[in-house]
């Protein structure tokens, strides 16, 4: 029996940014890419959808996933997401609660140049992404990457 957690993430280009969570918790600063863990009998594209709304406000379109991340916690899959309607920032989600003790919540563009210099977690699937639109960004819907690693 797998006792991973199971999460889905969203990487939704805009401008030549991408969508993220700033945070700020035990003394570290980091980046992340939208989503969670999936719940209930909840689709990965369903997780997406929900998470990004609930942390952003925004209705998503997953168009294809991108890449699988494992780690000894949990398996998280990557969405290219379009972003189609909704106020980027309005989510009302847990992250937002005033009794919320786990750091500071902020939603951020990040400039895609700025990948390489962030700490966007897990690093593995920022350098993979970075690596992958730069190459090719028109294509990189084509493949499916799988990813393993830790996420420091």
């Amino acid at each position: 029996m797998n006792s991973k957690r199971v999460r889905a993430r969203a990487i939704i280009v805009v401008d030549g940014k991408i969508v993220s969570m700033y945070r700020e918790r035990a003394d570290r600063v980091f980046y992340t890419f939208p989503g969670g863990g999936m719940e209930g009998d909840e689709t990965e594209v369903d997780c997406v959808k929900r998470e990004v709304w609930e942390e952003f406000g925004l209705v998503v379109n997953p168009i294809k996933k991108l890449y699988t991340y494992e780690n000894q916690n949990s398996i998280e899959h990557f969405y290219l997401a379009e972003w189609v309607s909704g106020e980027f920032g309005s989510g009302e989600g847990e992250e937002y609660q005033p009794d919320r003790n786990n750091g500071v919540y902020i939603p951020k563009f990040i400039e895609i140049t700025d990948i390489p210099n962030l700490p966007l977690m897990p690093p593995e699937i920022a350098k993979a992404f970075y690596e992958d639109y730069t190459k090719d960004s028109v294509n990189i819907r084509n493949d499916v990457k799988f990813v393993v690693g830790e996420i420091k």
